[in-house]
């Protein structure tokens, strides 16, 4: 039997999801989201070998599958040891490839492997991060066991994310697995193995027994939770002398309703009326959020909880007297506050006085005058002859003719972005003739800060236009007879997630689906058809790798870049034949 501290890392990540944009496709705020990482890590001896396990996942506890870790010894002095290859502990998966320190996980994001180094004082684990996880490192000491431990794995089962401290108590169950490290030795029993439940203060809440199926069921008590807020809840496995000890962490929320309570109105007017408001919950009061006041379908006014009180002040119409209903209701600025049944209340208000009626009709009256003789005076604007035929945003890139040629000859018009539809400032324009010597430019003219541009006549015979702009992919076409054109662009992130779709689609499943295809979609299904089916789809892997740093990356791609992906862009089952 061994102990030790089980070593966790958590890795803070570099950006958190309530700061994506709302505009998402705004090209100068895009930001890229990594997320945490959680590295736990046991090290130990077992007849002359040094077993490591673990188990990576994120910081919402989800396993990352098909991970890869880089495994090292270290020897006394700190100097590091060199390694033949690690092997699965389990005897059943011993006769795939060894390596000498890489290691993969296995889908739920656990991985145990042995190897001959009877001289290893510690173990190092390194992950290198992705697209979407920060990397790490963790290193645990070897600990010493008194025989072969079989390989065990501790997952909440099912997982528990919210635990409601309004109940008097709350269900939590886990599940020990346990491997085998040598064929010719029958795995341990599963039962009657002691799990104890803590949380992240270390205090032991609960501790029971394994069932026959390896379940460990908890009745947890609420009064021994602390109060309402984020926490964490963590199973131990001390180990035993033929089973190596095992945890899991999960991250919960500690969550209570939030009640409204209220007096009769404190003061009242005749446009409005003031409600102080007691917010409280089974565990006090409560410290934030916003209790907001509706009449009638409409917000009428809103206040902040502070130390369980709301101040509101509520607008009221004032065209009669009588009684108004007021809707209360708590908006959370957290997950642990739950909002709980609306309140009603009514308020008595009195109508407006007969002087004050009068001074509203003739101000009313006034404002109507003034609005009339506004129009008696207005004079029609002159328009622009473009304004009235700009086609709204259609999504697609394209030249429209929306108007007559100028007056003097040639080209004009203004350049947009096919989806928002405000101007593409910069944009270069060119007027290309077939030609035996030179480029074949006729014209060429740039989009001003409104994205309007204008082309001097120019004899064209069999003429192309092509437009081209930093953030927007090329476009060309046929150039039409001397008019008003309508140019719209779409930008290189959007150009490369659409050809993305297209190809989804004409795959057909996995690839398409009932959503459209994003690139992580196409990139996780060529992985599970490689490992499914032995089909090589490593080309369509790297490429929707590809389209996802350059469609969600911090910088926007260029011209090169766009070519680059366009080229890694595979054909019919990723350019290689099946089964091959």
């Amino acid at each position: 039997m061994w102990a030790g501290p089980i070593l966790v890392l958590s890795l803070l990540p570099a950006a958190v999801a309530g700061l994506i944009p709302q505009a998402a496709w705004a090209e100068p705020h895009r930001i890229q989201v990594r997320g945490a990482a959680q590295l736990r890590v046991h090290a130990w001896t077992d007849a002359g070998e040094v077993a490591v396990q673990g188990e990576l996942a994120d910081d919402a506890n989800t396993p990352i599958a098909l991970a890869s870790l880089t495994v090292k010894a270290f020897g006394e002095n700190g100097s590091q040891l060199s390694v033949v290859g690690w092997t699965p502990c389990d005897a059943r998966l011993r006769r795939g490839a060894r390596s000498s320190e890489s290691v993969v996980t296995d889908e739920r994001g656990a991985f145990c492997v042995k190897a001959s180094i009877a001289t290893a004082a510690s173990i190092s684990v390194r992950y290198d991060g992705s697209d979407n996880y920060d990397g790490g490192e963790v290193r645990a000491n070897v600990e010493t066991a008194r025989g072969p431990l079989a390989p065990t794995l501790l997952r909440f089962e099912p997982v528990v994310e919210v635990l409601d401290l309004d109940r008097d108590s709350v269900p939590v169950s886990g599940s020990l697995r346990i491997g085998r490290s040598d064929s010719s030795t029958p795995p341990p029993k599963r039962e009657g193995l002691t799990v104890v439940l803590e949380d992240e203060r270390g205090k032991v809440i609960a501790q029971t027994t394994t069932g026959g199926d390896g379940k460990a069921r908890f009745e947890i008590p609420t009064k021994e939770l602390a109060d309402p807020g984020p926490g964490e809840l963590r199973l131990r496995f001390a180990g035993s002398d033929g089973l190596a000890k095992a945890t899991a962490v999960q991250p919960i929320i500690r969550q209570v309703e939030v009640k409204l309570s209220v007096p009769e109105p404190q003061s009242t007017s005749d446009d409005e009326v003031t409600l102080d408001v007691d917010v409280t919950a089974s565990r006090g009061v409560v410290a934030g959020g916003v209790v907001e006041a509706v009449r009638e379908g409409v917000s009428v006014g809103a206040a902040t909880v502070k130390d369980g009180k709301a101040h509101v002040v509520a607008a009221i119409a004032t065209e009669r007297e009588g009684a108004v209903k007021i809707t209360l209701r708590y908006v959370p600025n957290a997950p642990w506050y739950r909002p709980g049944p609306d309140l009603v209340t009514t308020v008595t208000i009195a109508g407006a006085g007969l002087w004050r009626q009068l001074l509203l009709a003739v101000l009313v009256c006034g404002v109507a005058a003034w609005v009339i003789a506004g129009w008696r005076r207005a004079k029609p604007k002159a328009r622009r002859e473009e304004e009235g035929g700009a086609p709204p945003p259609s999504g697609r890139p394209g030249v429209q003719v929306i108007g007559r040629a100028p007056s003097a000859g040639g080209w004009r018009g203004v350049v947009v972005d096919a989806h928002e539809g405000t101007p593409v400032p910069g944009a270069r324009l060119s007027i290309i003739a077939p030609s035996f010597q030179g480029d074949g430019v006729v014209a060429r003219a740039t989009a001003d800060e409104h994205g309007a541009f204008h082309f001097d006549p120019a004899t064209t015979r069999e003429a192309r236009l092509v437009v081209e702009a930093d953030l927007h992919s090329r476009y060309e076409q046929a150039l039409p007879p001397p008019s008003a054109l309508h140019v719209a662009l779409i930008t290189r992130r959007r150009a490369l997630l659409d050809r993305l779709v297209k190809w989804a689609r004409n795959q057909g499943a996995p690839f398409d689906g009932p959503a459209e295809p994003t690139p992580g979609h196409v990139r996780r299904a060529a992985v599970r058809l490689e490992m499914q089916d032995g089909v090589r789809w490593e080309p369509v892997e790297r490429w929707a790798g590809k389209v996802e740093d350059a469609a969600y990356g911090p910088e926007a791609p260029g011209a090169a870049e766009e070519e680059a992906v366009r080229a890694a862009e595979p054909g019919a089952y990723g350019g290689i034949v099946r089964g091959a």
